[in-house]
């Protein structure tokens, strides 16, 4: 089961989950209604191990698809980040990260390989096969 850290606190920010099960559109889609530009990096787990990718830059009013194809676990983890210094949305789970662009396997010993351990928050799909997620001021 993978571990937890402390809720990482983000104030003045609020989550909005969005789910919809329209097979037609299987995929896990991230939409920026915040203010300023975002960068999202996505936690999950991959056969016995996890692993973590990102960034994908989210302009606001813009959405992007981080996964395409269709939700079979029922749980994904997503971290974002505004471009500039400032909050952003994080949360209990541990993976790893990098400031440019990456991929990882495993969410422990991450400074070993080189990357830094960053909070992520869970998002539930109850058996969907699309969820789209909105992040708002």
């Amino acid at each position: 089961m993978h571990r937890a850290i402390g809720r990482a606190a983000w104030p003045g920010l609020a989550l909005a989950v969005l789910l919809a099960a329209t097979p037609a559109e299987a995929r896990l889609t991230v939409c920026n209604k915040a203010s300023e530009p975002v960068r999202v990096a996505l936690g999950q787990q991959e056969g016995d191990a996890w692993a973590s990718r990102g960034w994908w830059r989210i302009e606001p009013g813009q959405c992007r698809q981080v996964i395409e194809t269709r939700l079979s676990m029922p749980e994904y983890y997503l971290r974002a980040e505004p471009l500039k210094p400032g909050q952003g949305w994080g949360g209990e789970f541990p993976f790893c990260i990098a400031e440019a662009d990456f991929q990882d396997k495993g969410d422990e010993m991450c400074e070993r390989r080189a990357k830094k351990t960053a909070g992520f928050f869970a998002i539930q799909t109850d058996g969907a096969t699309s969820v789209t997620h909105n992040l708002t001021d």
